[in-house]
């Protein structure tokens, strides 16, 4: 499960890096692709948001499964604490 929040992290950080060079390194790209001076650098602006935004709805769908998670668990130790051993643990 970790691996997969640093990959999220990593899409996140690369979708900003591309929108960013797109904003303000126009010349930079167009030294690095000569061959795009004619052509509309849309496309990468366009990657780095789909990129951000993949990585944003993953992370979203795992925090959202680690908070149901932690509910989950923090209800079952309020009831332990409440009336003792439940009574399923009692019969092994």
């Amino acid at each position: 499960m970790k691996k997969l929040v640093i990959v999220t992290y990593v899409l996140r950080a690369l979708g900003f890096v591309l929108v960013l060079l797109m904003l303000f390194g126009h010349s930079i790209v167009l030294n690095l692709f000569p061959s795009l001076e004619w052509h509309s650098i849309n496309p990468i602006f366009y990657t780095g948001i789909v990129c951000y935004a993949t990585g944003a709805v993953i992370h979203f769908f795992i925090k959202k499964k680690e908070m149901a998670e932690r509910r989950r668990k923090e209800i079952e130790e309020a009831e332990e604490r409440a009336f003792g051993k439940r009574s399923d643990d009692s019969d092994k």
